[in-house]
């Protein structure tokens, strides 16, 4: 839970311990999340913390009216333009300022020299930009279609002796009877751009669509194997059956397991492909090549190559970031970002000069307008402007 989270980022800094994703992390959330569980966290390890941290009048200021704002009214006014040039004994306020100012706020670049104590948040003014939600389209073996997101729960149709429903969750639940006589009808399950979709299917096995994705797959798995094909980005948590392996087909790739979790990403828009392994193991092949990943590692296939490249000890948080509602970034640069922003926010992205080499990391809930991601992005100097459904950006 977020709290939980706080309370252990927070005692592992004033440890020493954070990594520099860490204290980015933690960082974000001081700016973006003042609440009462981040001031007592802080007020329990500043008890065994010393510090000669001065505080200048600006962070100051800044801690008092957006850290803990509560405490503002606490403080009168003579208190205040007495104690401010000085180092704050009152706990929440000084663990606060020694936070800060020693994390540096190592916000969204690939540095550690950016505190910012000496910049300013630039103002974005833009005409803002809803988040995507649960949207998807169900298409059927006769071609006729369900918009997901408008249908009603229950029911919604019966293809043969599959029943398929929407739960009260909003998930799409496939209830198979097991009856081998009849021919195989396959659905398809589309997500647009600024859409997201879960799914059961006929097996018990989860699959989650991200945004500008597609699953395509049988109402009744029958045979020697369960066999899926994919577009975009797809998390699977597969029903374990020796007798009938799981085949995922993305592009020319054939990922096959028994039962595991994993995560593929096959955007058309994307140079690589990425299979990466949770649980479990799964064998990716192409080309009449193969590889064998355990837990951590991630298959990596360019798009004009058939050579798969085995990655150890991958960052799964930053590759599941998408379906736990998160964008997380590690050193990626403007063109990867922005591909993210554009599926989600559903929009089109016009650069203005050439986005350039400098790179980003960090964390941001998914939920979130889209101008929340910009005032980030935009201590970088990167401006960023909407007209209609496009983003321009101006490196």
């Amino acid at each position: 839970m977020y709290t939980e989270r706080v309370k252990y980022l927070t005692a592992k800094y004033f440890e020493g311990k954070c990594s520099k994703a860490e204290r980015q992390e933690l960082a974000l959330w001081i700016d973006q999340n003042p609440d009462q569980a981040l001031s007592e966290a802080l007020e329990k390890e500043w008890e065994n913390f010393e510090s000669d941290t001065q505080m200048p009048a600006q962070m100051a200021d800044r801690i008092l009216n957006v850290i803990i704002p509560s405490t503002h009214d606490t403080l009168s006014e003579e208190t205040f333009e007495e104690d401010r040039s000085t180092r704050y004994l009152w706990p929440r306020i000084a663990a606060a300022a020694v936070l800060i100012l020693s994390l540096g706020l190592y916000w969204w670049y690939g540095k550690d020299d950016s505190p910012i104590a000496q910049q300013s948040v630039p103002e974005v003014h833009l005409a803002d930009i809803p988040p995507g939600g649960n949207k998807a389209i169900l298409t059927l073996g006769d071609g006729s279609s369900i918009v997901l997101d408008s249908a009603k729960n229950g029911n919604l149709v019966s293809q043969g002796s599959t029943n398929v429903t929407k739960s009260k969750k909003g998930e799409l639940v496939y209830n198979a009877s097991g009856n081998t006589d009849e021919a195989i009808v396959f659905n398809t399950v589309a997500t647009p751009k600024g859409g997201q979709y879960h799914i059961v299917l006929p097996d018990g096995s989860k699959v989650w669509l991200n945004a500008a994705s597609s699953l395509r797959f049988p109402t009744a798995f029958k045979g020697k194997e369960r066999k899926v094909e994919i577009t975009g980005e797809v998390y699977f948590e597969v029903a374990h059956n020796e007798k009938m392996p799981f085949i995922v087909k993305a592009n020319d790739t054939d990922i096959a397991v028994l039962g595991t979790h994993f995560n593929v990403m096959a955007y058309s828009d994307e140079k690589v492909l990425k299979t990466t392994l949770l649980e479990g193991s799964v064998k990716v092949s192409r080309a009449g090549k193969s590889a064998m990943l355990t837990p951590g590692q991630q298959a990596r296939i360019k798009t004009a190559s058939d050579n798969i490249r085995v990655i150890d000890d991958v960052d799964t948080d930053k590759e599941m970031a998408w379906k736990n509602g998160y964008f997380q970034f590690q050193d990626d640069n403007l063109g990867n970002i922005m591909r993210q922003i554009s599926r989600w926010y559903d929009v089109e992205v016009i650069y203005e000069g050439n986005p350039g080499k400098e790179t980003f990391t960090g964390r941001l809930p998914r939920n979130g307008n889209v101008s929340k991601v910009f005032k980030i992005l935009s201590l970088s100097g990167v401006k960023f402007r909407i007209e209609g459904k496009s983003i321009i950006v101006t490196p």
